[in-house]
């Protein structure tokens, strides 16, 4: 079967996303030059014309990591809790549709094969998520939308926590639980709301 050619661009993202997957499914000794030509239709040999060596593959994939998670952050919703209901829909439905992400924040697979300077950055990626969590709760609070008896960070870990369970798309053996770990993103947010808001 021939790959099509793409442009140098599409296909440096197509082979970072590949890293992602490879990394979380089978951590650093899973990403091999060969194993990546193979995620994405190409030899060993070929993914090197698109990057230098290896550790220039995890740098793409230390960013494309970030690129997704940043294009989760609204910037133009005014009301704080709106704001914070898109980021958490769109963040759902992310880890939802690239599971690898969740696999990825959660554990230290992209971190061991980013080295000290990238694991730098790969915090730095997950921070920002948190930092933006915070921010709207903060500005709800002020604005009197929730209230002030659970400290800000205790509510970033409530929604991180509550993104990490629901972000298991596929039921297995849950039972009763099945229609809540199947349930929109958008009914998720609903019920995080009025938890946010005391009801």
């Amino acid at each position: 079967m021939v790959t099509p050619r793409l442009p140098t661009a599409q296909r440096r993202r197509q082979i970072a996303d590949a890293a992602l997957r490879l990394l979380a499914d089978a951590g650093v000794a899973g990403l091999t030059l060969v194993e990546l030509g193979r995620a994405v239709g190409l030899s060993d040999a070929s993914v090197l014309r698109h990057f230098k060596d290896k550790p220039a593959i995890v740098e793409a994939a230390i960013e494309r990591f970030g690129e997704l998670l940043a294009e989760d952050l609204p910037t133009d919703i005014a009301d704080p809790l709106r704001r914070l209901g898109a980021f958490f829909v769109r963040r759902l439905a992310k880890v939802r549709a690239h599971p690898e992400l969740m696999a990825l924040a959660y554990d230290r697979r992209l971190r061991d094969a980013a080295g000290e300077a990238g694991t730098a950055r790969v915090d730095a990626h997950i921070g920002r998520s948190a930092r933006f969590v915070g921010a709207c709760i903060d500005e709800a609070r002020e604005q009197g939308a929730i209230g002030a008896d659970v400290p800000t960070q205790m509510w970033v870990w409530i929604i991180a926590g509550l993104l990490r369970g629901a972000s298991f798309a596929v039921p297995h053996g849950l039972g009763q639980d099945a229609d809540l770990m199947l349930m929109s993103p958008e009914r998720c947010w609903e019920l995080v709301e009025r938890i946010l808001r005391g009801a």
